[in-house]
């Protein structure tokens, strides 16, 4: 036994138990609990082929899983520092390469599908719910990157860039700037290895959000004109999202007219746009005519016409729908900057408590954050009952 590899120490331990590939993937499920995050058995059966061929080292959570749910010791199995099989046996570099699984399509296509699902997840209950399974399906798309070769890489590398650009999304709306900048750099380094421009184009998209946080007028400006040069090649779905955020920044700049115009240009294509809160309709799809009517009251704000923002969302917000909380918690936080602008204390207040209490529920801390400088804005006013109960609220919501 002590000549094997770790790979075959585990396909043996396996076999002693008279288990079947999915009846160990199916104990594993058991141990992690119901409300584990890891794929299903058909995929971790998968999963285990190719640890089993040596191909793959299981990651440090799955060889325990793995040894608890075989009755024997991680060390027993896997020594102390398991290494692929190819590099276990010191072979030249001239060795062919292993051979990708055959089912490496059905698991990528049910990976697809889970991505849809969680891009789903997100809009109704937000990062701190979704957050834990995008991080666990690309520990997945990594296990298989890592033998794939030629256009099975591609394919691959193509899914994994779609994941990372969903958790650089999801950690910008929980607040962690920093994870959320490594992994917009690591959407964009797999989509330029995998030749995918749409991908590269949507990375810059996200910067430009990012920027658009710190109000970098600049940078909006120039990631989405950058996009934008592949205007003949991008979907629908994309142009408006990359259109209606580059009118953002000329707001900043206090630029009107084109801002308008870029508006007006961003609802048309929006419309154009079958959407269902899945993303199917490709990257963008959000940008539904309604989110363009709440980023158009968000630039009225930014050129200081308050009243007319005050007039805007109020308009947009019953357009929403239901799937999209967190842009509804965005436009009341929105409305509650602008009723504070526009010395109307009482609405401001009462908007604000409504923003929180879905940034509360979703784990939002971009709304937080809104709602954070409209509570700053009231402080004159802050002996007012409605003022007192949001600074209370806000307390109580320290933690976002």
């Amino acid at each position: 036994m002590e000549t094997l590899g770790w790979w075959e120490r585990l396909s043996a331990a396996r076999a002693e138990k008279l288990l079947t590939q999915e009846q160990l993937a199916s104990r594993i499920r058991d141990l992690a609990g119901p409300e584990s995050a890891l794929p299903k058995p058909p995929d971790l059966a998968r999963m285990i082929r190719f640890w089993e061929s040596g191909q793959n080292v299981p990651r440090p959570m799955y060889r325990t899983l793995l040894c608890r749910a075989l009755d024997v010791s991680v060390l027993e199995v896997f020594g102390r520092r398991p290494r692929r099989k190819s590099a276990e046996a010191d072979r030249p570099v001239s060795t062919p390469r292993p051979v990708v699984d055959e089912h490496l399509g059905d698991v990528l296509d049910h990976l697809s599908s889970q991505w849809h699902l969680l891009v789903q997840r997100d809009n109704l209950l937000g990062p701190r719910h979704t957050i834990p399974g995008v991080r666990e399906q690309i520990g997945l798309v990594m296990e298989l990157l890592a033998p794939a070769r030629g256009e099975d890489r591609l394919r691959v590398l193509r899914l994994a860039a779609r994941y990372a650009e969903s958790a650089a999304w999801l950690y910008e709306d929980a607040g962690e700037f920093v994870e959320a900048l490594r992994w917009t750099d690591q959407a964009a380094s797999w989509a330029y290895e995998a030749d995918d421009e749409l991908m590269l184009a949507w990375t810059m998209f996200r910067r430009s959000q990012q920027a658009m946080a710190d109000a970098r007028a600049g940078e909006v400006i120039g990631l989405t004109e950058a996009a934008l040069r592949r205007v003949d090649r991008l979907p629908t779905a994309m142009r408006a999202a990359l259109v209606q955020q580059q009118a953002q920044g000329h707001a900043l700049d206090g630029r009107e007219t084109l801002c308008l115009s870029l508006l007006d240009e961003a609802q048309e294509l929006a419309g154009q746009v079958n959407d269902d809160g899945d993303a199917r309709a490709g990257h963008g799809a959000f940008v539904t005519p309604a989110y363009v009517d709440v980023t158009r009251a968000g630039c009225w704000s930014h050129l200081g016409k308050h009243a007319r923002a005050v007039a805007a969302y109020e308009a947009a917000l019953p357009k929403l729908a239901p799937v999209y909380q967190r842009d509804r918690g965005m436009a009341l936080a929105g409305l509650a900057a602008a009723h504070a602008h526009s010395g109307q204390v009482e609405q401001a207040a009462e908007r604000a408590q409504q923003a929180l209490k879905i940034a509360t529920t979703a784990g939002s801390s971009r709304i937080a954050r809104v709602v954070a400088g409209v509570n700053k804005t009231l402080v004159p006013h802050r002996k007012k009952p409605e003022v007192a109960a949001l600074r209370v609220a806000l307390a109580n919501a320290a933690g976002l």
